[in-house]
């Protein structure tokens, strides 16, 4: 084991079969960390399975894996989360909460009885007041712009764990993230799209005239986060993301810029009035302070993504 991890021990990992997850799972045990993985709904892949230190499958909010996933561990990065497919539906507010909010409450309670040293856990950088200026950690919040019920949870859960940091010794750091993108990601998410399409030649489709904003952050950008989080700096709230605030036809152009071989057409539907303008831009100075985070720029990202692409496909 590394110094680091000595000093951690074992790691509990909720989520660990989601995007994040398993990235976040290989990195641990590449640096020698006892991992426990608790999956979720979907399996973790064979081979980090395999290289665990204990596999937890159930339901997150059910009180028993949540004890036995905590057993023996000394540090938790708390990654499970209920995202709605459809983020405007009311009728799914309810499973936000008994997911994000509730079981995150209980399973902070119960590692801070238990001892666990440190509690990191993944928040949204969506849940800040609308603004086209740069949210800092300090900033207001009231997430109204988009899925109101999955980012009312996050708070909730946010707020919660807040409270038992204050009442307990248990050291409780919250990142709020914004897009992450990368290897592994599921292959209709925006970016593999495009980078998909414009391998193809064919067009890209902007939907209201591509303007929604998001704070896209490479996915081993992340993971370097949270790593660092899990092990040293001051609990709070951070900001994780890239520091460039891109539209989407800013990525779309972007990607073009790529493949400079082809004629690749961006298809730009009319604005619209009144259209969600994506999430408010995320501030890392905080990070940057504190770990020294230094996230790559989003051509830089998109660059690495399409050779790793061309890799899988090639089956190099």
């Amino acid at each position: 084991m590394t110094e680091s991890s000595s000093k951690l021990g074992r790691v509990l990992v909720t989520g660990a079969s989601g995007f994040v997850g398993q990235h976040l799972v290989a990195a641990l045990l590449d640096l020698g960390f006892a991992v426990v993985a608790c999956p979720g709904p979907r399996e973790l892949a064979k081979e980090l399975r395999e290289r665990c230190d204990r596999l937890v499958p159930g339901d997150i909010c059910d009180p028993h894996v949540q004890a036995d996933a905590l057993e023996g561990v000394c540090a938790v990065c708390h990654l499970a989360a209920y995202i709605p497919e459809r983020m405007a539906d009311h009728r799914e507010t309810l499973q936000c909460h008994l997911v994000n909010a509730h079981a995150t409450l209980e399973l902070g309670l119960k590692a801070s009885e238990q001892g666990v040293r440190r509690f990191v856990h993944m928040s949204s950088g969506g849940i800040y007041a609308a603004s086209d200026q740069p949210r800092y950690e300090t900033d207001a919040l009231y997430p109204t712009e988009c899925g109101i019920g999955y980012m009312a949870s996050k708070l909730s859960a946010e707020l919660y764990l807040t409270d038992i940091g204050r009442r307990t010794p248990m050291e409780v750091v919250m990142l709020r993230l914004g897009t992450p993108y990368g290897p592994g990601e599921p292959p209709q998410k925006v970016i593999p799209t495009f980078l998909r399409l414009a391998e193809q030649g064919k067009p890209l489709c902007l939907a209201k005239g591509g303007l929604a904003r998001f704070n896209f952050v490479y996915i081993h950008d992340v993971v370097g986060c949270l790593l660092a989080a899990l092990s040293k700096g001051p609990a709070g709230i951070y900001n994780l993301a890239s520091g460039e605030h891109a539209s989407l036809r800013e990525l779309a152009e972007a990607v073009v810029a790529l493949f400079p071989g082809r004629e690749v057409q961006l298809h730009v539907e009319p604005e619209v009035q009144g259209a969600f303008k994506g999430l408010p831009p995320l501030a890392i100075d905080k990070a940057r302070l504190t770990w020294g985070f230094n996230p790559r720029p989003l051509a830089v990202g998109l660059q690495e993504y399409k050779l790793f692409l061309e890799r899988e496909r090639d089956g190099l």
